[in-house]
């Protein structure tokens, strides 16, 4: 009788053991370039977003300036063209001043404009109250014209600088100072404004 022996069971591999969590003091951190990367990227990204809050806070003041200027020049320059459109006579009082015999309602005004070269500002002087139209000009200036449209010399004042006087133009120059920005100017050269009322020989 033969006897098998049955052939002997193969042990089963071992599997891998797995290793316990490392402790907190022992896990990967980031280390000092790192570090040092991440801050000096910060630092250029927050330079270059307070360098565009500045520009645009800049550019914001000087179009306020800008609008502020051309609004005030806008402005005296309207009031001026109302009375110098109705005017019936001119009087220069200076290359600066001068006063308009104004006709309007069924009744005469003067009314006086003039630069103070000083106090840096326009004036209309009228019935004793005096207005202030423009302020902080840098540069201003009276042209007059005669009927036929030749300059009238303002250099000095005669009979014939009153009687010539037809039509009128202003050109001025104005400027806003910021500390924290450079002088903003703004240039203006009214049109020529005819005394439509006046008589010239």
């Amino acid at each position: 009788m033969t006897t098998t022996t049955p052939a002997p069971c193969s042990a089963p591999p071992d599997r891998p053991r797995r290793r316990p969590p490392a402790p907190a003091s022992s896990r990967s951190a980031f280390t000092l370039v790192e570090i040092l990367v991440a801050t000096g990227l910060s630092g250029l990204v927050l330079a270059a977003i307070l360098t565009s809050f500045v520009f645009l806070g800049k550019a914001g003041v000087g179009l306020r300036n800008y609008a502020d200027m051309e609004a005030q020049a806008r402005s005296a320059i309207e009031t001026f063209a109302l009375d110098a459109r109705m005017a019936s006579q001119v009087v220069w009082n200076n290359a600066s001043s001068l006063t308009l015999t104004v006709e309007r309602g069924g009744g005469t005004t003067t009314a006086t404009y003039a630069y103070n070269p000083t106090a840096r500002t326009f004036t209309r002087s009228s019935g004793g109250a005096t207005t202030t139209l423009l302020t902080n000009i840098r540069a201003f200036s009276f042209n007059a014209y005669s009927i036929d449209t030749s300059p009238v010399s303002l250099a000095s004042i005669t009979a014939a600088t009153h009687r010539d006087t037809k039509q009128v133009q202003i050109s001025l120059e104005t400027e806003r100072v910021n500390p924290a920005l450079s002088v903003t100017t703004n240039k203006v050269i009214s049109a020529r404004f005819v005394l439509r009322n006046k008589r010239v020989a």
